[in-house]
């Protein structure tokens, strides 16, 4: 009897582990490679805040196909532009695809990015996929590991 109302717990916990969305965790080499090439030495960015953690995948839970293959698994992605507007500052990423589950009718452009850096004044990451102004820059490898983020 008592197993059973452990068991009962971990159901109960377990079920209220809400995923706030799932992403690719970039490494810290990953992270000091990014921010040194394109924020560090730009004194445009000196007071921004630093943020370059992650690309989002899609909001709350990856689709179950997703969470077999590739949940806990480290992936590489390759940046290929940096995007830059008043608000915020931002790497395009290819070779894996954001998935958007919301309304098709959404204002936001959705993307494959990574947030690098946003204005301390009202910059928020939500920023960065309305940056207009993107330059192709020579493509660089990163890694990370694919994660559900809890609340």
């Amino acid at each position: 009897m008592k197993y059973l109302n452990c068991f009962e717990n971990f159901k109960s916990y377990k079920k209220g582990l809400n995923v706030n969305y799932s992403a690719i965790i970039l490494d810290k080499d990953s992270r000091n490679q990014l921010l040194s090439k394109f924020i560090y030495n730009n004194p445009d960015f000196s007071d921004w805040i630093k943020v370059c953690d992650h690309m989002t995948i899609c909001m709350g839970e990856l689709p179950e196909h997703m969470k077999r293959y590739w949940l806990d698994e480290e992936v590489e992605l390759v940046v290929t532009e940096i995007g830059i507007s008043e608000k915020a500052v931002a790497v395009r990423v290819e070779n894996f695809s954001t998935i958007v589950k919301s309304n098709p009718k959404d204002e936001i452009n959705r993307f494959s990015h990574i947030t690098l850096a946003i204005n301390p004044f009202d910059g928020k990451s939500l920023d960065s996929n309305f940056i207009t102004d993107w330059k192709k820059i020579t493509p660089i490898t990163i890694k990370g590991v694919v994660k559900e983020v809890l609340n």
